[in-house]
C-alpha cells in the first residue's frame, strides 16, 4: 500500500479508528520497541479478524476482553495451536486469571489501599512482600491488590494473615484461587465467606491441608 492509498484510507475511517491510527503512530515516532509490538500484534488481529466470525467478539465490555474473545474464537485457535500446542491451555490461565482479579469486588492499587489503611504506599508493599497482604503483579513492578482483602472500617480482614501464614509457599494466584473457591472441608462455602463469618480456625486447618496437597 502506497502512501496515497493510505491517505485516502485514512481519511475514510471512522473517527475512531482515525484516533487508534494517531496513537499508533504517535508511539512509533517514540518508541521503536512498540512499533516493532504494535505492528505484530496488528497484523495477527488481521489475520484473525479475515478468518472469524466478530459479532459475539465486538460485544465484549473492554478491549481486554475483545483481545481475548477474539483469540479464543475457532480460526484464531487453530492458527495459534499450530505453533504452540499449549495456545488453549495459556488462554484459558488468562481468562481465569482476569475472572480472578474481577472477582468480588474487583482489585486496586497500591495507593488506594494505601487510602483504606491508611498507611504509606511503601509500608503496604512491604506488607505484600512479607506476605500478610495478597498483590497480583501486573507486570513491570505494578500490583493490584484484591479490595475482599478489607473490610469497610479500613482493617485486613480478621484472620486473613493466618491464614496467609499457612499458604507462605503458594503464589499470589493460587492464594487468591484458595479464598475464592467453594471447599468441602467447609461445608462448600469458600474460605472467604467464611472469615467473613468470623469463623477464623476452620479456614486455618482448611488453608493447612491445602498447603500439603490434602484432598478435601
Amino acid at each position: 500500500m502506497n502512501a496515497n492509498t493510505l491517505e485516502r484510507g485514512v481519511a475514510k475511517a471512522s473517527k475512531s479508528t482515525q484516533r487508534t491510527i494517531g496513537k499508533v503512530i504517535e508511539v512509533s515516532d517514540k518508541e521503536p520497541l512498540k512499533a516493532a509490538f504494535l505492528t505484530r500484534v496488528i497484523e495477527g488481529l488481521i489475520e484473525i479478524a479475515n478468518s472469524s466470525d466478530l459479532a459475539d467478539v465486538i460485544s465484549a465490555d473492554s478491549n481486554y476482553e475483545v483481545l481475548l474473545a477474539a483469540l479464543e474464537t475457532p480460526e484464531a485457535l487453530s492458527l495459534l495451536t499450530k505453533r504452540d500446542p499449549l495456545a488453549r491451555a495459556k488462554l484459558r490461565g488468562l481468562k481465569i486469571k482476569q475472572q480472578l482479579i474481577e472477582a468480588e469486588g474487583g482489585c486496586t492499587n497500591s495507593e488506594e489501599i494505601a487510602e483504606i489503611l491508611g498507611i504509606s504506599r511503601q509500608a503496604v508493599n512491604q506488607r505484600r512482600q512479607r506476605g500478610t497482604l495478597i498483590g497480583l503483579s501486573r507486570g513491570k513492578g505494578k500490583y493490584v491488590y484484591p479490595l475482599w482483602q478489607f473490610t469497610d472500617k479500613g482493617k485486613t480482614l480478621a484472620g486473613l494473615e493466618t491464614v496467609l501464614e499457612q499458604l507462605s509457599e503458594a503464589d499470589p494466584w493460587t492464594q487468591v484461587t484458595f479464598f475464592l473457591n467453594p471447599n468441602l472441608r467447609l461445608e462448600n462455602k469458600t474460605p472467604l465467606e467464611v472469615l467473613r463469618m468470623g469463623e477464623i480456625k476452620p479456614v486455618v486447618m482448611s488453608a493447612a491441608a491445602f498447603a500439603n496437597d490434602e484432598p478435601d
